[in-house]
């Protein structure tokens, strides 16, 4: 009874030390370090606050046991392989929580000021690669506490030329990913023009694919191998401006000439059309029933296509009419004939 009444008082001390120690990271420290000017120290402390509490309450719970005497060898054997196991998985949740601080504050507070956006998308990948790295070793670790591992470990060498068969297409997409990220083709935001999807707006890069947002709001995820063998249309670089190619038909009796100024002072008078290269306006095709213009204009943005070209439309066919210039249809003239 004596023992069990200790194991609950230290089983209590703990819990209390691992409730003030949260009190003093999640409350006290902030303040401490509020004058700081580099969030460093926040994301460390973000990063420690869990995994420090899960770890005094393990300790915690591992000490009440030993207070326990008269306990088989069996139990207490479990008892320390269970504390092992508990240390090294909360080791490893600290460590890839502090790296992950680490990144975070230097794509905040050091990547905006390298001129370079490589760190800004490379950085989040290599995190997740460091990771699972992380949680790859602690894997091994608490393996090695039921069986030897060197030989395993060995034997890897065999086994992984079988393992990079079977997982060739994961491979192919990790190094897809790298060649994304270091190449730098596209980044995150950017609109790209997809065989087989079409225009897209990239929103994430991960270590198997990329994921992109259609002009539908559909998510679509496209293996990275196949991002980074395949043929893409950047629209969003070199610049954000955007070419629009607009076709409209006259008639052969209307003035050519005069519906080529219309369209190119309409084109210029547009919201959202650049002034440099100005609009211009060509005849295309000679038809059947129709001459072809074809008006090019440069927008600003590439996300104002659709409504510069709608109002450019909807601008050209009310003047047009105003001034007798006729947009024709097919027709087809029917002669009996007389024997």
């Amino acid at each position: 009874m004596a023992e069990a009444l200790t194991a609950a008082i230290v089983l209590a001390i703990f819990l209390a030390l691992s409730w003030i120690v949260r009190r003093f990271i999640t409350d006290i420290a902030p303040r401490l370090v509020s004058k700081t000017r580099s969030s460093i120290d926040d994301e460390l402390l973000k990063a420690i606050r869990t995994p420090v509490q899960v770890l005094i309450i393990v300790a915690g719970v591992y000490f009440a046991c030993n207070t326990l005497n008269g306990l088989s060898p069996g139990i207490v054997g479990a008892i320390d392989k269970l504390a092992a196991i508990a240390l090294i998985l909360v080791g490893a949740y600290l460590v890839s929580n502090i790296i992950s601080a680490f990144i975070r504050w230097y794509v905040a507070d050091v990547a905006p000021k390298t001129g370079s956006d490589l760190d800004d998308h490379l950085l989040p990948f290599l995190q997740k690669v460091v990771v699972v790295l992380v949680y790859v070793i602690a894997g091994i670790m608490v393996l090695d506490l039921f069986i030897e591992v060197t030989p395993l470990i060995a034997s890897l060498g065999v086994v992984g030329i079988a393992v990079a068969f079977a997982a060739k297409a994961m491979l192919m997409n990790i190094f897809g990913a790298m060649a994304i990220l270091t190449d730098r083709p596209f980044k995150i935001g950017d609109r790209l023009y997809l065989d087989g999807i079409g225009a897209t707006d990239v929103e994430d890069v991960g270590l198997w694919s990329t994921r992109v947002r259609t002009m539908d709001g559909r998510i679509v995820v496209v293996p990275n191998e196949k991002m980074a063998s395949s043929h893409i249309v950047n629209i969003s670089q070199p610049e954000v401006k955007l070419r629009v190619q607009l076709k409209v038909r006259i008639s052969y009796a209307s003035d050519a000439e005069k519906a080529c100024a219309i369209l190119e002072s309409i084109a210029s008078g547009t919201p959202g059309v650049s002034a440099d290269p100005k609009p211009r306006a060509y005849l295309s095709e000679l038809g059947d029933f129709a001459v072809t213009i074809m008006l090019l204009a440069y927008v600003d943005n590439y996300d104002n296509d659709l409504s510069v070209s709608d109002s450019i439309y909807r601008n050209a066919l009310a003047t047009f009419k105003k001034e007798g210039i006729v947009i024709p249809y097919p027709t087809v003239n029917v002669r009996p004939r007389v024997r």
